[in-house]
C-alpha cells in the first residue's frame, strides 16, 4: 500500500475517494486534504483523476525510497534520497506552474 495526500479540489470527480482508504481528513486554508492509502493499481487512476492544471500527488510505501509523482496524464518514479532522479518530475511539474518549492515530494 501506498501513502500519499491527496487534496480534493485537485480531482476532477470526488467519488474516486470512495475507492481509497482515507485514514485522515485536515483542512488547510482553503483546501481540503486527504490523507489516505492506496494500492499500486489506483496510481493510473489518480493520474486520469486530477484536474487539467497546477496539481500532483505522490505516494510512496513506507520505509521505500521510491516515489510516485503523479500528475494528470504523466507519472514519474523517483528515488526520495536521489535528487538527481527528480528532474523530470520537478521540471514537469514547473511546466505546468507549479512553483519549484512545493515540488519537494515529503514522505512523511
Amino acid at each position: 500500500m501506498f501513502k500519499s495526500s491527496i487534496i480534493e479540489s485537485s480531482l476532477t470527480d470526488k467519488s474516486f475517494l470512495d475507492s481509497v482508504n482515507i485514514l485522515n481528513t485536515r483542512r488547510a486554508g482553503s483546501w481540503i486534504l486527504h490523507d489516505v492509502l492506496i494500492e499500486k493499481e489506483q496510481i493510473e487512476l489518480i493520474s486520469k483523476s486530477l484536474v487539467e492544471g497546477p496539481w500532483y500527488v505522490h505516494a510512496w510505501e513506507e520505509g521505500k525510497d521510491d516515489v510516485c509523482v503523479i500528475y494528470k496524464n504523466k507519472i514519474f518514479w523517483i528515488k526520495y534520497s536521489d535528487k538527481s532522479t527528480w528532474s523530470d518530475a520537478v521540471e514537469y511539474g514547473k511546466s505546468i506552474g507549479i512553483p519549484e518549492e512545493q515540488l519537494d515530494f515529503p514522505i512523511s
